[in-house]
């Protein structure tokens, strides 16, 4: 098939047509690996005759083409997906095996280049560097670095020395321009910035060793010339982009590094050169000449940082030009940034360039490199009251940082994080860096400055200057993110600032038309201010600031109050002790439920965040508020399915409020429709990335209930996860089918076994058979056993141990089934983690059957028919007893290896296991792993030993480790459960049943407030208890973290052994019940003194 250039353009509308795009794409597959495509592209692209949109379209086209078709490799192959460090060496090498069979069966074949081809398209490109369209040069450009990359400097050698041929003619001329050809010199400068840009992947370090001899000479004395500043800000680019990577590859790129370090000297005086310039804001070229300053300075930050002893010596020259621009830049940023006068300087810049706060932000990053440099840091210690002084000038919100606090509150939000880079983040992390490194000198200064500032702030608003409260909100700005540093310092008197001086900014009423946007930011400002110090003042100071917070999320102001006000109860919480708050919780949640509707994104992650605080203080409140919360939580969570942060944040929720007792059986019954509709629909795409969570909060809401398990439940929600676990793609969805699996495990353990033969279900994919609800358990199990890989079938024995404990007696005939897949898919592991689940299985088995499951075991071969089952049990559950992760497990393992003891059977006197690892060393680990690439993984070597000596050793190693969690934990101060402080509570559940509080308890949980609405701090002295004042996260237990299988553990009776008395009893009569054990073991008991256990 014969390629025109008409074909292309047909191909092109047809790509950028909506309705026929799907079709010109196949069409584009399909003709892509013609004979004559590329250079068909090439002439569309470089023929001045055709329309702009098609060449421009063509060189893209052309650029992909390129990076397709011009090796005998391509660049689109992905990278290896991300391997979980919990993998051991040889599943990463087994999943790393699967990946690359996967990218070979799915490989695409592209036919590369002929060298005929190749020439035509280097022909014709070429010319159009100095095509007059700067979108076609740029096209152009991309295309001829793109074959650079491949080509230069072995199969295309002149191209550089070509292109800079060309930047010396585009460039000849007089000072007045007559004579240059601009078109030229951008094109040119344009394809040297991308050739040597080390990010785009695919130029090698040796080629940028080479580009930067060969190229930087004459960017160098470009950038000394009074040009165009877009080709300084290129130039300036490629430098940046170098160093860059050199900062990355730091210690690998030593050829780079030697290569690029001797442009230094001609640099520096170039950049003080450019440093130096009069900033002009009349200037049309103002915002080019702030982006070259912000990348030089961008350059000398990265070279401080990675290489202080190569650039040390020029730290004096170039810090001089960037101290003046600290100094005298903020005049110029007020004008532009903080209140802006109209005009001044164009908001709209040109890909590429940026504004002055890129230039302050680069100037506070560069000074902070000097702080943290501990040579270079005494520099600065003359001059810390001005460095504070400025930076807090820069903390002033800018003109768009108010709009957004009016029109945005999530990018609001956004903007405030402290990864931001933004002269008010960078400046802040600037003052804290100050107050770290010089210590009570930086914090001495920071609070002088602060304290002028709130004056000077003060003088602004008597004089009625409408932007004061800027220069305010900045120095609390300051005073919270250095509460830490400043609440050390004795000049600083914090009841008297938070008495006298943050009151001030609750004086005014707040009204509902309220327009003083100003005077709403600071009082949002001191909420957050007030809770940083909210530990170091008695709560008498700090309540009167949590109850207006608690006020103003339930008043009719602007959202993002709203959410000042969140953020300031969610650092207050961890800081008041929970009895005096306590008393809020209820109609705090309330307000947070009630602006659920209104947020969304990142505002809307701050309430649930604060939810989650607040409703982990108190279990009996938590209880109560559930029909509140469920409803409400559960609409949110469906609404927000897709985005697992939500997802994450709403399950967490979920699990505090399925611990609070109180909360059943309403949550139970309120949650099931919810969790009926996600799972029984877990496919569909609007449900399938919270299927997983669904499944987690099933499994935690049922393993804590009391009541019965019922036909209902089984029907509703037994039902769809069996479905789910029947169903379910086992390579994809391997989230949904572990978290699935979690779920089934409280069904096994609190279904009794009358209904779970009773009960029927039919399978989706078989809807004509019904089967029991114990059938449905042994194809679930069969299926995960056989289908799934090692990282779902860990959950699967928890649930074998809970069929053997509570439904031993209606197994019957499928007993002997049940332990032949046991064996055979604890044969097929090879993760730690699941040899240690199943070695539970075993040893449950052994305390349950004794000497049948002895017999049982001796009888079947082993591995690839090496030994019996028998051996390989012993050897892998000894071998991993030690690393069992529960009290469960660990306990179900000692008290099996003590009853294994007692059956004194002969023939496991003779069985010898795997005693202790031999480690290689280094060069004999290398050539093993080496060999593991091949032979699918890492083989270890083990000393033998008998069977008692190693069971001995574990016995004896975990009283040791028994015994010193107890010491650990006797010496520890022990947190006091959320429920002893509420022992004498007893009246506060009969004064609640009412969903309305009486007037005398609303008068006491609220006290009576001022005209500025603060009580007078006496009159919350009832709420406060004088004792620990711990923050909340002391103060709070694992209680609300406890896992599925933690909850269910509790009622095994094994879960409550004593094991160190157990052990002790053991031992105790060890020689008198298996006198020929003892006989083996009296050594190593001797060398233990067992004389001491019990002490």
């Amino acid at each position: 098939m014969t390629i025109t250039i008409e074909n292309v353009i047909e191909l092109i509308n047809g790509l950028n047509d909506p309705k026929l795009n799907k079709h010109y794409e196949n069409k584009l597959e399909e003709i892509t690996n013609e004979i004559g495509f590329g250079v068909v592209l090439a002439k569309l692209a470089s023929g001045q005759q055709f329309d702009m949109v098609h060449r421009q379209f063509s060189g893209i086209l052309l650029k992909k083409y390129i990076s397709k078709h011009w090796n005998d490799f391509n660049d689109n192959q992905s990278d290896d997906e991300e391997i979980d460090d919990n993998l051991d060496e040889h599943e990463k090498i087994q999943l790393k095996q699967m990946k690359l069979q996967q990218q070979q069966q799915t490989k695409k074949e592209y036919r590369v280049l002929l060298k005929e081809e190749k020439i035509e398209i280097k022909k014709l490109l070429s010319p159009c560097l100095s095509d007059p369209s700067s979108k076609i040069r740029t096209a152009i450009a991309m295309c001829i670095a793109k074959i650079g990359a491949y080509e230069w400097p072995h199969e295309w050698p002149e191209l550089v020395d070509e292109l800079i041929g060309c930047l010396n003619r585009a460039n000849a001329g007089n000072d007045n321009g007559v004579g240059k050809n601009n078109d030229l010199l951008h094109g040119v400068i344009r394809c040297l910035e991308l050739l040597c840009d080390p990010h785009d992947g695919n130029i090698s370090d040796e080629q940028i060793e080479k580009l930067v001899k060969q190229v930087y000479p004459v960017f160098s004395e470009l950038l000394g010339r009074d040009i165009d500043p877009m080709i300084h800000i290129r130039i300036i680019n490629v430098f940046r982009s170098t160093v860059t990577h050199l900062t990355y590859m730091k210690g690998i790129t030593k050829g780079l590094s030697k290569a690029l370090f001797p442009f230094i000297p001609t640099w520096v005086p170039i950049f003080i050169g450019h440093l130096s310039r009069v900033l002009d804001l009349s200037s049309p070229h103002i915002n080019h000449y702030f982006t070259v300053m912000s990348a030089i300075i961008e350059i000398f930050t990265m070279l401080i940082q990675d290489f202080p002893k190569k650039t040390s010596k020029y730290i004096q020259e170039i810090l001089s030009p960037i101290w003046t621009l600290f100094n005298n830049c903020f005049p110029i940023y007020e004008k532009v940034e903080i209140n802006p006068v109209h005009g001044i300087v164009s908001n709209f810049v040109e890909e590429g360039i940026t504004k002055i706060d890129r230039l302050v932000s680069s100037i506070f990053d560069f000074m902070q490199q000097i702080v943290e440099n501990q040579s270079l840091a005494p520099l600065f210690k003359p001059f810390l009251k001005p460095i504070f002084a400025n930076s807090i000038q820069y903390m002033q919100m800018n003109y768009e940082l108010v709009d957004l606090w009016d029109s945005d509150p999530n990018l609001f939000l956004e903007n405030e994080d402290d990864t931001t880079y933004t002269p008010r983040v960078v400046s802040t992390t600037l003052v804290q860096s100050m107050c770290d490194i010089y210590k009570s000198d930086g914090t001495k200064y920071l609070f002088e400055v602060i304290s002028e500032t709130l004056i000077k702030a003060q003088e602004e608003k008597t004089k009625s200057n409408k932007n004061w409260w800027k220069i305010r909100e900045a120095a609390l700005v300051a005073l919270c993110d250095s509460s830490q540093s400043l609440s050390k310092i004795k000049q600083f008197d914090v009841v008297s600032f938070l008495s006298t001086n943050l009151i001030q900014d609750f004086q005014d009423t707040i009204n509902e038309n309220d327009e003083d946007q100003g005077s709403l930011i600071l009082r949002g400002r001191s909420l957050i201010c007030a809770s940083k110090f909210a530990k170091l003042v008695d709560p008498s100071i700090s309540l009167p600031f949590f109850n207006q917070a608690v006020i103003l999320i339930t008043q009719n102001v602007p959202i993002t109050l709203k959410l000042t006000a969140v953020m300031a109860i969610g650092s207050f919480a961890p800081k008041i002790s929970p009895q005096s708050i306590v008393d809020y919780i209820p109609s705090t949640v309330q307000a947070l439920i009630a602006m659920i509707n209104q947020l969304s994104e990142d505002s809307l992650l701050l309430v649930l965040d604060c939810i989650k605080m607040l409703i982990r203080i108190d279990k009996d409140i938590t209880g109560q508020l559930e029909p509140l919360l469920i409803p409400h939580l559960s609409q949110t969570w469906i609404n927000y399915a897709n985005d697992p942060s939500f997802a994450d944040a709403l399950k967490e929720i979920f699990q505090i409020i399925c611990a609070c007792p109180k909360s059943y059986p309403g949550i139970l019954q309120r949650m099931i429709p919810t969790l009926n509709i996600i799972l029984s629909d877990y496919s569909n795409t609007m449900y399938n990335i919270i299927a997983d969570s669904a499944a987690d909060v099933l499994s935690l809401l049922m393993a804590r209930v009391d009541q019965q398990i019922d036909t209902f439940l089984l029907d509703q929600l037994f039902a769809p996860i069996l479905n789910i676990l029947l169903t379910c793609d086992c390579q994809a969805n391997r989230g949904i089918l572990k978290a699935s699996l979690c779920a089934l495990l409280p069904f096994v353990y609190k279904t009794s076994s009358d209904l779970l033969l009773k009960w029927t279900f039919t399978p989706i994919t078989q809807p004509t058979s019904p089967i029991n609800g114990l059938h449905a358990l042994f194809l679930v199990l069969r299926r995960i056993l056989f289908e799934t890989d090692e990282l779902v079938r860990v959950e699967v024995p928890s649930i074998i141990s809970a069929l053997l404990i509570r439904h031993s007696e209606i197994i019957g005939p499928q007993t002997l089934p049940l332990f032949e897949t046991t064996l055979q898919a604890f044969y097929n592991c090879k993760l730690p983690s699941t040899k240690r689940a199943f070695s539970s299985v075993f040893a449950r088995l052994i305390i349950q059957h004794k000497t049948t499951i002895i017999d049982y075991l001796a009888g079947i071969p082993g591995p690839n028919g090496k030994g019996n089952a028998l051996v390989f049990v012993l050897n892998e559950w000894q071998k991993y007893h030690l690393e069992m992760t529960s009290k469960l497990e660990n306990n179900v393992s000692v008290v099996a290896m003590c009853t294994l003891v007692s059956l004194n059977d002969p023939r496991l006197e003779s069985i010898t296991v795997d005693g202790s690892q031999i480690i290689p060393d280094r060069s004999t680990r290398d050539i093993r792993r080496k060999k593991s690439q091949y032979n699918g993984g890492l083989t270890e070597e083990w000393t033998k030993v008998n069977l008692f000596i190693k069971l001995m050793e574990n016995l004896l190693e975990t009283i040791k480790l028994e015994k010193e969690e107890l010491a650990k934990n006797s010496n520890g101060t022990a947190n006091p459960s959320p429920q002893d402080h509420h022992d004498s509570d007893e009246d506060y559940e009969e004064d609640d049943e009412d969903d309305e509080d009486d007037e005398e308890t609303t008068s006491k949980r609220y006290p009576n407030i001022d005209e500025n609405g603060f009580a007078p701090a006496e009159d919350y002295a009832h709420m406060i208890d004088g004792g620990d004042d711990d923050d909340l996260a002391e103060y709070l237990q694992d209680e609300f973290t406890e896992d599925t299988f933690e909850i269910i553990s509790k009622s095994d009776p094994l879960y409550h052994v004593e094991i160190i008395k157990y052990l002790s009893d053991f031992f105790t009569n060890l020689s008198k019940n298996s006198p020929s054990v003892f006989t083996i073991v009296a050594p190593l008991l001797n060398d233990f003194k067992v004389q001491s256990f019990g002490k």
